[in-house]
């Protein structure tokens, strides 16, 4: 597998970043240390779905990830193709768009308070409505509210 750019999540002042499930699309916080040592799922706090890291990057990350592997791909096709030549077909590559493959993504707010979960003796961050209505531990699934 290569490597083709690096995205950066900030996290806050209380060191928490914003994550997103891929399925719900609700917006939650985590614990940026606990993330960087993750080794198994985590649980979406809204619904309670586990999965891995890769599956709850906020949206923009996502975004700007798909343009860094456009911009690849491009470079790709234009180096296989650079210094082809064909009595039959000639072909011409443009010059591909440079975008900057070492993202850094500031932490956003969202309005969310933090909670501490006592299961895991963690902090989250979740938006008040969630808090209300009953939530998921991020950490280990549990019912929390």
């Amino acid at each position: 597998m290569t490597t083709i750019g690096k995205a950066t999540l900030q996290s806050d002042n209380e060191g928490l970043v914003t994550l997103q499930c891929d399925r719900c699309k609700s917006r939650f916080k985590m614990d940026c240390a606990y993330l960087n040592e993750l080794d198994r799922d985590i649980f979406c706090p809204i619904c309670g779905i586990s999965e891995s890291l890769n599956t709850f990057w906020p949206e923009e990350v996502v975004e700007e990830a798909a343009k860094v592997a456009m911009m690849e791909a491009e470079k790709m096709i234009a180096e296989a193709f650079k210094g082809f030549k064909s009595k039959h077909i000639k072909v011409k590559t443009s010059p591909v768009h440079q975008v900057d493959s070492q993202l850094t993504f500031k932490n956003k707010d969202y309005d969310m308070q933090s909670i501490k979960v006592v299961c895991c003796d963690k902090s989250i961050g979740l938006n008040p409505i969630d808090y209300t209505l009953g939530f998921y531990c991020p950490y280990c699934g549990r019912m929390v509210r």
